[in-house]
């Protein structure tokens, strides 16, 4: 038996002499303490196993050493490809995706109209005459106009509904077992997952209730509502977040999100955190022009008016850059489909993040 060079001081590995145990064999774990990782070994010293002491396990399903599977893992599915594309490329690209996202957001124009009619109907807006004048399409000069309150009752009727039934104060995941022979530690895993994801909502995703709560107004009122899953690096943990319908940027020909050649969603994002995922090296870190003022839609400007909020911020570094997130499929050169060899030409899916004011691919 022989200690296997250069692992952490806290773990302690014996790698089996030639011979001493078959091909394939996992090693002996010698007085390993209980809060460090537990490494197991191949009868080549090569690590195919690892345990955790939070229970989980780092595993190779096909013998190779894990540290390969980790290094083809970061730099295969996840890897940020536009490193690695000509920069030409990569400016066709840009140009082409937000020419089409632009021919998408014009053959919506209707429902967007329709949209911000609507939002102002809810009559959140107390409406007033100015001086000597009348309120908008008032017929006689200084006089008010009222709108009913109807459409804001039943929004927030349905709101208030949804909420009870959707965000309960003891969390909203329920888990049932329908297994009629389920065991008693069945039923035990399935109380502690639902113990433990609730906690998560309402404990460490604090924002998830608030969220949820603003997305069931939208929803009550438009009959649509978004919402995202994904894990965020800032917050180094998975989020749900509501994405407006008037963000999710969808070809009005399209019958449904699967079958959209293109699914853009539009972030509005503070500078400093487009810095912070160019330093954690989510996004490219390239230099990005100053963000011009947001071309606001008709529900944009509406929404805006209901809340008072100014539309836009005088000051250029108080601008938020505008992000497209295209969900769209390409065909890249040196990332070709391929069959039998030969290139298909079939278009793969990317996911391509875009800096609209200075079309740089992030």
């Amino acid at each position: 038996m022989a200690l296997v060079p250069g692992l952490s001081p806290n773990i302690r590995l014996i790698e089996p002499d030639p011979g001493e145990l078959p091909p394939g064999e996992d090693v002996v774990v010698e007085n390993a303490p209980e809060n460090a990782d537990v490494e197991h070994v191949d009868d080549k010293g090569n690590v195919i196993k690892i345990e955790h002491p939070d229970g989980a396990i780092t595993i190779s399903l096909d013998g190779k050493p894990v540290e390969e599977a980790e290094d083809a893992y970061d730099e295969g599915w996840f890897a940020n490809l536009a490193d690695k594309i000509d920069a030409m490329e990569l400016s066709r690209v840009a140009d082409d995706l937000i020419r089409a996202i632009g021919d998408d957001i014009d053959s919506r124009k209707d429902w967007i109209e329709d949209r911000a009619q609507g939002i102002k109907l809810l009559g959140l807006k107390i409406e007033v005459p100015g001086i000597g004048g009348a309120a908008e399409g008032a017929p006689v000069e200084g006089m008010n106009r009222v709108r009913h309150p109807l459409l804001l009752e039943a929004v927030l009727r349905f709101q208030a509904n949804a909420r009870a039934e959707l965000l309960p104060t003891d969390g909203p995941v329920k888990i049932r077992v329908d297994d009629n022979n389920a065991t008693f530690q069945t039923d035990r895993m399935a109380d502690a997952l639902e113990r433990d994801l609730n906690h998560y909502l309402t404990a460490i995703a604090t924002e998830y209730y608030p969220d949820t709560d603003r997305m069931l107004l939208m929803l009550g009122f438009g009959g649509l509502a978004f919402k995202k899953v994904y894990f965020c690096p800032l917050r180094n943990r998975p989020v749900s977040e509501t994405v407006d319908a008037e963000d999710l940027i969808v070809n009005a020909a399209a019958t449904d999100i699967r079958s959209a050649k293109r699914v853009t969603h539009r972030v509005m994002m503070r500078p400093s955190t487009v810095k912070r995922l160019q330093i954690l090296g989510t996004y490219r870190d390239v230099p990005l022009s100053t963000p011009t003022p947001q071309q606001l839609d008709s529900a944009q400007r509406e929404k805006k008016a209901q809340q008072g909020v100014e539309p836009e911020a005088l000051n250029p570094e108080d601008r938020d850059r505008e992000i497209y997130e295209c969900y769209c499929e390409l065909d890249l050169p040196g990332f070709e489909h391929k069959e039998d060899g030969e290139t298909t030409g079939l278009p793969l899916p990317y996911r391509v993040t875009i800096d609209k004011d200075s079309r740089q691919v992030l």
